[in-house]
C-alpha cells in the first residue's frame, strides 16, 4: 500500500488524504465522543552533545532583509561594521555549522555576554488559531477541530524559539523579566509570514526576524529565512516536521546572535 501511494501524484495523494481524513470524520460522529488531541511546537530538551532535531530533509535559506541597517561595533574609540545588505543566501538547516558558531559565541567564564529577549511571534491571523490547519489544495485549507495546539500557536512559537535560542546561546531569554544589570540584551523579534502544511507531502516556513541591542538601537540585523521539510500524512508527523523547522529557524537565528557584534545574515 505505501508503494502504491508513493507511486500516486501530488493531486491523487491529497485527494486520497482528504477522503481518509473525511471518512475518520465520518465514523467519529456515528461513534463514540470524538477526541481532542493536543500537540506542542516545543520537543524535550536533549543534552547539547547530541544530534539536534533539526534532523535530516530540512532545507532552506537565510538572507538579508531589504531594510536591514549594519549592525556597528566599537572598540577602543574606533568603529568597525558588519554590513547586512547583499549577503548570499545560506543554508539554514541548523546543522553543525550553526551550532558551532553558536557554541562559539559571546559566552564565557563569568557567564553570556548577552541575555536575550524573545519577544512575542507574529502571526498571520489565519494561523493563529487554536486547531491545526492544513492545505487542502493549493486554494484551500481545512481546520483541524480535534488536532488542537495546547497553546495559542503565537505562544507556541516564541516558546519553542525561546528554549532553542537560549540552550543554544547558553543564555537567558529574559522576556517579561526586569532589565539585567551589567550585561546587554539582544532583542529578537520574529515574524512567521507562512506557516504551511501539505500532510504527506511538506511543510513550510517563512518568516522575518530582527536582533537589536538594547542600548545601540543602531547595531541591528534584519533577516529573512524560508525552510522546509518532508512531512508524514498524520498529524503528528506533520507537527514533528514543523517542530524541526521551528529548530532550524533557531539555528539560523543562534548563528547571527552567536557572532555579535559582528553579525550579518549569512549563516555560513
Amino acid at each position: 500500500m505505501t508503494a502504491l501511494f508513493n507511486a500516486l501524484g501530488r493531486r491523487e495523494k491529497r485527494a486520497v488524504l482528504m477522503g481518509a481524513l473525511g471518512a475518520a470524520s465520518l465514523l467519529t460522529a456515528c461513534g463514540s465522543p470524538p477526541v481532542t488531541s493536543y500537540y506542542t511546537l516545543t520537543p524535550p530538551p536533549k543534552p547539547l552533545n547530541e544530534p539536534g532535531i533539526t534532523g535530516s530533509g530540512v532545507s532552506g535559506t537565510t538572507t538579508a532583509s531589504p531594510a536591514t541597517r549594519p549592525a556597528t561595533a566599537s572598540t577602543a574609540g574606533t568603529a568597525s561594521t558588519a554590513s547586512t545588505a547583499g549577503v548570499a543566501p545560506s543554508n539554514a538547516t541548523g546543522s553543525a555549522s550553526a551550532a558551532s558558531a553558536a557554541s562559539a559565541g559571546p559566552a564565557g567564564p563569568a557567564g553570556p555576554a548577552w541575555w536575550i529577549d524573545v519577544m512575542p511571534v507574529g502571526l498571520p491571523e489565519s494561523l493563529d488559531q487554536p486547531q491545526l490547519v492544513i492545505r487542502k489544495s493549493d486554494s484551500a485549507v481545512v481546520v483541524l477541530e480535534q488536532a488542537r495546539w495546547s497553546s495559542p500557536l503565537s505562544q507556541e512559537l516564541r516558546g519553542a524559539l525561546s528554549a532553542q535560542l537560549s540552550r543554544r546561546l547558553g543564555t537567558q531569554d529574559v522576556n517579561g523579566l526586569s532589565a539585567p544589570a551589567g550585561r546587554d540584551v539582544l532583542r529578537i523579534k520574529v515574524q512567521i509570514r507562512r506557516f504551511e502544511a501539505w500532510p504527506g507531502e511538506q511543510v513550510h516556513l517563512a518568516a522575518d526576524w530582527t536582533i537589536v541591542q538594547s542600548t545601540h538601537q543602531e547595531r541591528r540585523v534584519s533577516c529573512h529565512t524560508e525552510l522546509s521539510q518532508p512531512a508524514g500524512a498524520d498529524v503528528g508527523a506533520v507537527v514533528q516536521a514543523q517542530q524541526r523547522l521551528v529548530a532550524s529557524l533557531s539555528d539560523a537565528v543562534a548563528a547571527v546572535a552567536a557572532r555579535w557584534p559582528q553579525a550579518s545574515c549569512s549563516a555560513g
